[in-house]
């Protein structure tokens, strides 16, 4: 029983290494983004002023986490200097397969300057999902009682990638314990192995 022991402290330390190695491949290969733009005319009021939009996102979505996806949107110099008329821009985002937070639309007052607003996606489908972000500007009576009635829409595909259902962070850490765990069954094995050798010489 005990020429056992060594052997099985030294599968135990290859495999927490292996499996640390692999928590931390997860940080070191962070999940690509990408993104789109457009440009909404003003309906609401007739001006020539112009509100430009885009959506930043992640092109692989990971399972048990939230996915980030980002809106940003600017009026232009024109649309600017008719603020003062009131504007609404709205947005609503959805995609199958997924739970999206904290809601799927929004409907906000339009400011000068530029600003974001970010939905957080969960995916539960095995495969790839259709995200769709759909946006319109109106004026200040636009309500959210009544479906959007898109001016331009982006169009997001996802693809679906197993997580550990940690953070790059946490997983980063978790690999690190298991790396020195590794190391310290290792040093075990060793000692034991030459008391072993030590004791049949």
């Amino acid at each position: 029983m005990k020429t056992k022991r060594p052997i099985t402290l030294l599968v135990l330390a290859i495999a927490l290494l292996l499996m640390g190695v692999a928590f931390i491949a997860k940080r070191a290969v962070p999940a690509q983004t990408t993104s789109q733009a457009q440009t909404l005319s003003d309906w609401a009021h007739g001006s020539a002023g112009t509100l430009k939009v885009m959506v930043n996102y992640p092109t692989e979505l990971l399972t048990n986490q939230k996915n980030t996806i980002t809106l940003t949107y600017e009026a232009d110099p024109t649309l600017q200097q008719n603020l003062t008329y009131g504007y609404v821009f709205d947005a609503e985002f959805d995609a199958n397969g997924s739970v999206i937070t904290p809601q799927k639309r929004v409907l906000m007052p339009l400011e000068s300057g530029r600003h974001s607003y970010s939905w957080e996606v969960v995916p539960f489908a095995k495969s790839e999902i259709n995200g769709i972000i759909q946006l319109s500007l109106g004026d200040s009576n636009l309500s959210g009682a009544y479906a959007i009635s898109p001016q331009v829409t982006f169009d997001i595909p996802f693809e679906i990638r197993q997580s550990n259902g940690l953070s790059p962070n946490a997983s980063f850490i978790v690999g690190l314990v298991m790396l020195g765990l590794a190391l310290l069954f290792l040093l075990i094995f060793i000692l034991l192995n030459k008391k072993f050798l030590g004791a049949n010489g």
